[in-house]
């Protein structure tokens, strides 16, 4: 046998034999070459063919399997299907078979087959022969075809399946949990309103906060159940049903798949109560959120310094923002925790100003109490200190604290000096005279001594007629006497208070005591001297003065079968006489008169003018 074999050659050429079935006899050492050629048999009518080997083992024939013959109705359906088949055969021909350029593909069919020479006994050049190849495309193609079968049939049964079942999908989900798989519309709705609801409104929402001042992290809680009171039901079970049945079939296919794999959530909305999450945000308010500490300051007497305190920062937040956020997750069931974002808000700076005029006082000496008239409180020493000292201390204010030095001022008159002294002495005493037998006048004056005894003025403190009696009205008792108006005498509400202020006026004189309002009257009046009347009229002409001495003093005012008198008690300090002089003269239709107090105090005499008034001389 040559060493070089032809690949078109008959099996004569190449020294095979011919089987008696028609198929080339390969022995052992061809068998070994098998890959190297190919081989030929011949048909009945005379033309060769590719053959595939048979193998020897043993001497024995081993021959390939032959295929069974194709079934009937399978050759109808490929002569049906023809154009189909010959283009996928040629499809998954050029697939499996690399394409060679055009003129080697020629010479492989003119040129002999030259093979490589062995040096182990292999096949050559490794490839399978041709045959062979041929076999192992016809079974991908028998797989290409049964994988393109189930494709199809499972297309087709995806599309069955969702356009015909009429529950809801598989993979669809409420609240995050909840499988509504399975269930028709009214089912869904019916599980959402009772289990799903049950289990919704038992979730709570966790807040978080932080105080900025302390840095202390703190944690809340709101239950839903407190700020929601059901879910919409209805709606939940609508949107579950509706998934996978909107769209082209493309979308309503693909959203199917979606939920069968990935699983699909449909919202929930909850219906909130009124003003629950504002309820519930104030609550934690009250624990996070509180203003800042103002700067105080405090006077340490005994150590003679101003402490002044800045204050602190106080924690807020934005309460507004939290209600809504907080709402639109209980709304939407959607709880995640929650960060409430706070801030740091600043105190005001500490003010120079303020703080000295708060701070600077004159001496305060012993009080009673005005209540019960009896109760002495202790006296209050001065403090004096420039507001430039403070504000030159304070700075920027960047300490928590600070000590400025003051000046003290002691009070002349100590709770223990006050004790025995408390109203020993009658200051001033005036008694004036009325006609008991007018009625109303009677009244009036009964009822402006009651409201003006048992007053008490602690130094420094200053009398007002009109504030102490009061507006004249019949509702109070009052009642119509003779009054002056417009230079006439008329009948006029209250007449009859005017004696009264007149006659504590007089008093106040005789107490030497500091008058800060009086005037006079459009007449001359005949219950007390010229120019110690006080005229009073609600709303325009008032009687005042102050108690400028050291200690309290107390009005005691009566009237009765005509007689009106007020005293004025309190402490003297000094032996002191007191007489008044004045003088008038007439000019037109008017009275001038000056009233002038001598003081004889300690051996000294002094003289001043103590006011001066105006009579209309004639009435209307």
């Amino acid at each position: 046998m040559d060493d070089k074999k032809q690949s078109g050659a008959t099996p004569e050429q190449n020294g095979v034999g011919e089987s008696t079935k028609g198929f080339p006899i390969v022995s052992k050492e061809d068998a070994d070459n098998a890959a190297a050629f190919e081989m030929k048999k011949k048909t009945k009518d005379g033309n060769w063919e590719t053959a595939i080997p048979v193998n020897v083992t043993g001497g024995d024939v081993v021959e390939p399997e032959t295929a069974a013959p194709e079934e009937p109705e399978a050759a109808a359906d490929a002569s049906d299907d023809k154009t189909m088949k010959i283009a996928a055969v040629k499809i998954d021909d050029e697939a499996e078979q690399p394409k060679e350029p055009p003129r080697r593909a020629a010479q492989e069919e003119t040129q002999p087959f030259e093979p490589i020479a062995q040096t182990d006994g292999g096949s050559g050049n490794g490839k399978k022969p041709r045959a062979e190849r041929k076999s192992g495309g016809g079974m991908g193609k028998r797989i290409a075809a049964v994988i393109a079968g189930v494709v199809v049939v499972a297309v087709v049964a995806l599309s069955v399946y969702t356009y015909t079942y009429g529950k809801i999908f598989p993979g669809v989900k409420v609240a995050d949990e909840y499988k509504l798989s399975g269930m028709t519309q009214e089912q869904a709705a019916s599980y959402i309103s009772s289990d799903v609801q049950n289990g919704v409104l038992g979730q709570s929402i966790e807040l978080n906060g932080k105080d900025t001042v302390s840095g202390e992290e703190k944690t809340y809680e709101i239950k839903l159940s407190d700020v929601a009171e059901s879910v919409d039901a209805q709606t939940s079970a609508q949107q579950a049903y509706q998934m996978g049945r909107e769209g082209g079939y493309f979308q309503r296919v693909s959203t199917v798949l979606g939920c069968l794999f990935g699983g699909r959530d449909v919202s929930l909305n909850a219906t909130l109560k009124d003003g629950a999450v504002e309820k519930q945000v104030d609550k934690i308010a009250e624990d996070l959120a509180y203003e800042p500490t103002q700067p105080s300051w405090k006077v340490d007497k005994d150590e003679k310094k101003l402490i002044v305190d800045t204050g602190k920062q106080g924690n807020e937040f934005d309460k507004s923002k939290v209600v809504k956020d907080i709402s639109a997750q209980a709304q939407s069931v959607e709880l995640e925790p929650y960060t409430i974002e706070t801030y740091e808000k600043d105190q005001d700076k500490p003010d120079a100003a303020a703080i000295a005029k708060d701070v600077n006082t004159e001496a305060k000496n012993a009080t009673v109490n005005k209540k019960d008239g009896k109760t002495i409180e202790e006296a209050v020493d001065g403090v004096k200190v420039e507001e430039s000292a403070i504000s030159s201390a304070i700075g920027d204010a960047s300490q928590q604290s600070y000590s400025i030095p003051v000046e003290l001022t002691k009070a002349e008159v100590t709770k223990a000096d006050l004790e025995p002294l408390l109203f020993r002495d009658v200051l001033g005493s005036t008694t004036t005279y009325y006609n008991g037998g007018q009625a109303g006048r009677t009244t009036n004056v009964r009822l402006a001594c009651n409201s003006i005894d048992g007053t008490i003025l602690n130094p420094g403190e200053e009398f007002s007629y009109n504030d102490i009696v009061g507006e004249r009205t019949a509702s109070r008792g009052y009642r119509s006497a003779i009054i002056f108006s417009n230079g006439s005498e008329v009948d006029g509400l209250g007449g009859g208070v005017c004696q009264v202020s007149s006659t504590v006026y007089m008093a106040v004189l005789r107490a030497d005591l500091k008058v800060t309002e009086r005037y006079n009257h459009q007449f001359q009046i005949s219950y007390t001297p010229i120019s110690q009347d006080a005229a009073v009229y609600w709303g325009s002409k008032d009687f005042k003065f102050v108690n400028d001495t050291p200690y309290p003093i107390k009005v005691v005012a009566s009237s009765g079968g005509g007689t009106l008198t007020v005293k004025l008690y309190g402490t003297k300090t000094s032996d002191k006489t007191i007489s008044f002089s004045s003088k008038s003269y007439t000019s037109g239709k008017y009275k001038y008169a000056s009233l002038y107090k001598t003081v004889t105090e300690n051996g000294k005499t002094t003289t001043t003018k103590v006011n001066s008034s105006a009579y209309l001389l004639n009435k209307k």
